[in-house]
């Protein structure tokens, strides 16, 4: 009679998809007040939490903080779906956090020699030589202009291109990628057919710059998009749970997505296993809190994480300082506290934020409500996840953020 062991059981069990793949611990475990933190004072921010869900503002909650590299505390609240409490594993569609790893994935090629931060795109992708730009005021048929200068990869990745889906050159002309099997080739192929809103490099416009860069980076590196993420970033960090597509044995696991209706009431959406045909460097992975901790103690790290290097101390070091300060309007659109960096925006005024916090903390969210901030002043690290629209309802962010940093007592 053959014995099954315990060992057998696991691998069966990780292998059928009913045990994360990393487990519950990405990272090591502290308690919160050798870390630094009241657990008190935590409590304020679990209770926080606990009454969303509890008043119906959101379904189900994940927060998660980490500081100098080691997991303090990690808590989930409510349901991921009807009668299925939310759990560590959950994989959620994860929006335009995906941004930052598509501009990291830039700036390793920048630092292999093989694409320049100030290098016109159309160098790599000729279907953006000499852009046009829809003239000021309003025009009916529109005006455009010669662009003054080339797009390049850093107007890409500080959201300066003038890149927009709203204003085709040719009428009748597309909206990108508006087709079922569409490609990411075909994506950016029709989005060069369409006017910029402003001369690249004047201003800061949010828009689909990102997925240009994926695009880049799959032409420069000669691979799809999403192979050379696989290859280059997920597998080595162990993020084995991160693609721009849910496999079928992983898909019960899966966030049901909340969207508030007129009434005031939450209507739960089933989840979708992949957000757009093309891998959308712009917003379309999916993740766990697990795989995006690793990736961002990677970056809190300088560009390292358990031996494995993607990028050095200087590139991110580069990458989260503030490139709007030579604007007419050196910040954000919204808010006025911060400029942005390369994929990520940069608190640079923290009295006139209004939110506790440090002075050059660096994130972004996305539109799914996921949340993540890196604070190199305070090696810390802050996550809120869910699956709701709209985005930070309840003025989630900036209350999350000022529960995290009052529990930070030394």
């Amino acid at each position: 009679m053959r014995t099954t062991t315990l060992f057998q059981v696991l691998l069966l069990a990780l292998q059928a998809g009913i045990v994360s793949a990393i487990a519950a611990e990405p990272l090591p475990r502290i308690e919160a007040r050798e870390a630094g933190f009241a657990p008190e004072r935590l409590e304020r921010l679990h209770g926080f939490a606990r009454g969303l869900v509890a008043e119906r503002k959101y379904s189900g909650l994940t927060t998660l903080l980490v500081r100098d590299g080691k997991i303090l505390d990690w808590q989930t609240f409510g349901e991921r779906a009807a009668g299925v409490s939310v759990q560590q594993d959950d994989i959620f569609a994860i929006a335009s956090l995906t941004k930052i790893v598509t501009t990291v994935s830039a700036l390793m090629l920048v630092e292999e020699g093989r694409i320049g931060l100030n290098d016109p795109i159309a160098d790599h992708l000729p279907e953006f030589r000499g852009p046009k730009v829809l003239a000021s005021g309003s025009n009916q048929p529109p005006v455009f202009v010669e662009a003054a200068r080339p797009i390049t990869l850093k107007h890409l990745l500080t959201h300066t291109a003038g890149l927009s889906t709203s204003t085709p050159l040719k009428p009748g002309a597309p909206a990108p990628a508006a087709r079922e099997g569409a490609t990411l080739a075909e994506r950016i192929r029709e989005l060069s057919d369409h006017a910029l809103t402003h001369q690249p490099g004047d201003a800061w416009v949010y828009g689909p710059a990102t997925d240009v860069v994926g695009r880049i980076v799959e032409v420069v590196a000669t691979k799809p998009f999403d192979v050379f993420l696989e290859e280059r970033i997920f597998g080595p960090l162990k993020m084995r749970d991160t693609a721009f597509e849910v496999p079928a044995e992983k898909r019960a696991r899966q966030v049901a997505m909340d969207v508030r209706q007129e009434d005031g009431s939450l209507r739960s959406m089933t989840p979708k296993s992949q957000q757009q045909p093309w891998p959308s460097g712009s917003g379309g992975l999916f993740s766990t809190t697990a795989d995006y901790v690793r990736f961002a103690q990677m970056l809190l790290n300088g560009g390292e994480l358990e031996g494995v290097r993607l990028l050095s101390p200087k590139t991110i070091e580069l990458m989260t300082m503030d490139h709007l300060h030579g604007l007419a309007k050196p910040t954000k659109i919204y808010p006025v506290s911060d400029g942005f960096g390369l994929g990520v925006e940069v608190r640079t005024d923290v009295a006139r934020a209004g939110w506790l916090g440090s002075q050059g903390t660096y994130g972004w969210n996305g539109a799914t409500t996921c949340y993540c901030s890196f604070d190199p002043k305070e090696r810390l690290i802050a996550m809120i996840w869910a699956q709701h629209t709209p985005n930070a309802e309840f003025q989630l962010y900036e209350r999350f953020n000022n529960l995290v940093y009052q529990a930070l007592v030394r």
